[in-house]
């Protein structure tokens, strides 16, 4: 048997040469404590000061858990769930860890369409669902999302987030690069629509920029891009809202920082309107907005 401040004292000694600020180590141990024993922080606080043993079938997988957190692994895979507005999502190395960049643009979203009712919604290159999901479960009268992804494993990771949350979506499995993503009947001159997207944006000569258990661990194609076409899923995404949609589109694209300029200079070039762009709560040029009119 072992007890709850044993295991405290052995994952910070195990994981203080990986994480330098201790604040870190101690937000991971309770991530992981509260999630093998099902309960809030504050029981395994009292657990700590109480010296409470741990049952030895419990303590074998924590120590399981401990060497996946030492090898790299993100918190996230390891317990197979993350917080994204506060709410639980099922992610694993299939999809991308959902991000607080990517909350501050559902947050424009959503500010944005307060009063917003049936406009359809399409949000392409869905991952976990996270962005569709909780636009839909934050104003549940926004409008039908269409959830678009490549992947089949990646889809089902999205359809089984939308059952937790109880939100109906309707998901596409389309490969943005070669073939075009199917949009409701009836779209007129007076139709709106919203388009999200947090598509690959890192340049492969980016990568020892990102911290080693992003790439050992997150998927690759949800990542990178190549050097000498950074844009390509801004390019496929425009191009494809100019040759199908109708009417008023909003555009919402999560960016890359250092090639914000680029992204401005396309998206005027081909006609979006009302450009803004925002930094992100580190400061970096993260998201954008645009307006597209497309009339038949």
């Amino acid at each position: 048997m072992r007890s709850f401040d044993k295991f405290y004292r052995l994952f910070q000694k195990t994981l203080r040469d990986l994480y330098t600020e201790p604040k870190e180590i101690e937000s991971l141990f309770f991530l992981l404590m509260t999630h093998i024993f099902k309960c809030d922080k504050t029981t395994v606080l009292l657990q700590l000061s109480n010296k409470k043993k741990i049952n030895f079938l419990i303590y074998k997988t924590l120590i399981k858990k401990l060497w996946e957190l030492k090898k790299n692994r993100p918190i996230q895979y390891v317990i197979e769930k993350a917080y994204f507005f506060g709410m639980e999502f099922i992610v694993n190395e299939k999809v991308f860890i959902p991000r607080p960049e990517t909350e501050e643009l559902v947050s424009w979203i959503l500010q944005d369409n307060k009063n917003t009712r049936n406009i359809p919604i399409f949000d392409i290159g869905t991952g976990s669902g996270c962005i569709g999901i909780t636009l839909k479960k934050k104003n549940p009268e926004i409008g039908h999302i269409y959830a678009i992804d490549f992947y089949q494993e990646v889809l089902n990771i999205a359809r089984k987030n939308a059952e937790l949350h109880n939100v109906e979506i309707s998901f596409q499995k389309v490969d943005l690069l070669k073939d075009s993503i199917s949009i409701p009947p009836k779209m007129d001159e007076n139709s709106v629509s919203i388009i999200v997207s947090n598509p690959p944006y890192v340049r492969l000569s980016e990568r020892k920029l990102l911290h080693p258990n992003i790439i050992q661990y997150e998927p690759f194609q949800a990542l990178f891009v190549p050097d000498e076409d950074p844009l390509i899923f801004y390019k496929k995404i425009s191009f494809w809202i100019k040759k199908k949609l109708i009417g008023i589109v909003y555009v919402y694209f999560e960016i890359n920082q250092f090639i914000y300029l680029d992204i401005i200079d396309f998206l005027k070039k081909i006609g979006f309107l009302n450009i803004e762009i925002r930094k992100d709560f580190q400061g970096f040029f993260r998201m954008i907005r645009a307006v597209y009119y497309v009339k038949k």
